[in-house]
C-alpha cells in the first residue's frame, strides 16, 4: 500500500527532527489549517491596499525567519521561497525587510518615505539600528532563502523560471508509453528533489497584473486566460501535484466587491465567487485566505472589537484599533475547516500580524491600544 507507506515516512521525518510543515502563526486557523507544506495551491485574497502582500510577506517570509531565528526546533530547516514581484522591485521588497525588522529588535515603527528621507532625513538612531548585527542577520537570513524576481511578468515565464530552478535542485523523471501503430513516446512520470526535506514556496504577487501572451496557437489570451494558463496549466497541473511545491498566488476581489450594494447586502468580507478577473480559478485553488479590513468600510465595530474612535453618552472617548485590524478568513479549505474567521492585530508600517485577544479581554486590548498609538503617532 503506498500510501501507507507516505504516512509513515512523513511521521519518521518528524519524529528525526526534520519539518514537514511551517506551521501558521495565528493561534485560530491554524487549527484549521496547518500552513506552508508540500504540494498546496493558496490563494490570499483581499480588496485593494488591504494588506494582500503583506499577508503574503508575513507568512512566506517574515514568520519563516521568525521561526528559523527564535525556533531552536527549526534550527536544521531548510526552505526556499520564489518570489516573483510583479507589482513591486527589488528596492521596495528590500525596504519592506528592514522595516519589519526595526520593529521587531527595537520597536520602531517606519514608513517607507521616513525610511528614503523623502520628507525628512531619516535620523541617525534608525541608520544605526539598520546597521545592526540583530538586523543585519535578520536581513540576510531572509535574502538567503528568498530568490525575488521583478523581471518575469507573464505566466510562462514564471513557470519556464520555476522549471530552470526545479532542475538545479532536482530532476524530473520521463517514462515510455506505447501508443497506436507502435509507436512509443516519451511521457512525463514524477520529480525527485535532491534534497526530500528542503520545502520549497512559490509566491506571485499578483496574477491581476500578470502580462498577457499567446497561447499554443498563436492566439492572443486575455488576462482571464492568463490567470487560468498560471494557476491550472502550470501550478496546479505541474508544480504542486507533480513537484510537490507549495504555491500561493496574491489575487485581488473584485473592485465591485465593496460597493454600496455588497455593503447593504452585509457582504463585504472576502469570498471565492468574488475572486478579480478569474473566478473560475477558486475550484483549483486548494485553500483561499482572505483579508478583511473593517476601517476601510467605516464600520464602527467588528466581531465585538471596537474599530472607530467614538464617543459615548458622557462624552466619554472610545478608543477604536482602526487601520491595525483586520480579519481572516479561511474562504475554502480541502485540508480541513472552511469558514474560519480570526481577528489580527497588524502593523501597517512593518507588515506584521498576530492574534487578537478575545473581545472581552480588555486588560489586553487595552495594551494593545497604546501599542496602536505608537504606530500610528508619527502619521
Amino acid at each position: 500500500m503506498n500510501i501507507l507507506k507516505v504516512i509513515e515516512e512523513s511521521r519518521d521525518t518528524l519524529i528525526n527532527g526534520h519539518i514537514n510543515s511551517i506551521p501558521m502563526p495565528f493561534n485560530g486557523t491554524r487549527k484549521s489549517f496547518s500552513g506552508i507544506f508540500p504540494g498546496a495551491l493558496v490563494c490570499v485574497t483581499a480588496e485593494t491596499s488591504v494588506g494582500k502582500t503583506s499577508l503574503a510577506k508575513y507568512l512566506y517570509l517574515f514568520s519563516v525567519a521568525d521561526y528559523m531565528l527564535d525556533d531552536p526546533s527549526f534550527k536544521n530547516f531548510k526552505y526556499k521561497c520564489l518570489w516573483f514581484g510583479l507589482e513591486e522591485s527589488e528596492e521596495e521588497f528590500d525596504i519592506s525587510i528592514i522595516q519589519y525588522a526595526i520593529s521587531k529588535y527595537y520597536n520602531k515603527h517606519c514608513t517607507q518615505d521616513e525610511l528614503l528621507s523623502r520628507i525628512e532625513p531619516v535620523s541617525d538612531d534608525i541608520v544605526a539600528m539598520i546597521k545592526s548585527e540583530p538586523v543585519q542577520n535578520y536581513f540576510n537570513t531572509i535574502k538567503s532563502f528568498t530568490k525575488f524576481d521583478d523581471q518575469t511578468g507573464h505566466a510562462t515565464g514564471i513557470y519556464k523560471t520555476c522549471q530552470e530552478f526545479s532542475k538545479e535542485i532536482g530532476e524530473h523523471h520521463y517514462k515510455e508509453k506505447n501508443i497506436s501503430n507502435g509507436k512509443v513516446i516519451s511521457v512525463y512520470s514524477h520529480y525527485t528533489q535532491n534534497d526530500p526535506n528542503l520545502i520549497v514556496a512559490v509566491v506571485i504577487d499578483n496574477v491581476n497584473i500578470l502580462e498577457l501572451e499567446k497561447n499554443e496557437l498563436g492566439m492572443s489570451l486575455d488576462l482571464s486566460g492568463c490567470i487560468d494558463r498560471l494557476v491550472n496549466t502550470y501550478m496546479r497541473k505541474q508544480v504542486t501535484k507533480h513537484w510537490k511545491w507549495h504555491v500561493c498566488c496574491i489575487q485581488q476581489q473584485q473592485m465591485a466587491a465593496g460597493d454600496l450594494n455588497h455593503y447593504k447586502a452585509g457582504k463585504l468580507e472576502p469570498e471565492p465567487q468574488k475572486l478579480g478577473d478569474n473566478i473560475k480559478v477558486a475550484r483549483s485553488y486548494q485553500v483561499i485566505l482572505g483579508l478583511f479590513s473593517p476601517y476601510k468600510h467605516k464600520m464602527s465595530t467588528h466581531y465585538n472589537y471596537q474599530i472607530l474612535n467614538s464617543t459615548r453618552g458622557q462624552g466619554e472617548k472610545v478608543e477604536g484599533f482602526e487601520e491595525c485590524f483586520r480579519t481572516i478568513h479561511i474562504c475554502k479549505n480541502r485540508f480541513g475547516r472552511t469558514g474560519v474567521t480570526e481577528p489580527l492585530f497588524f502593523n501597517p508600517k512593518a507588515f506584521n500580524f498576530f492574534s487578537m485577544p478575545k473581545a472581552e479581554d480588555t486588560h489586553n486590548l487595552n495594551q494593545l491600544l497604546t501599542y496602536k498609538k505608537t504606530i500610528l503617532k508619527d502619521e
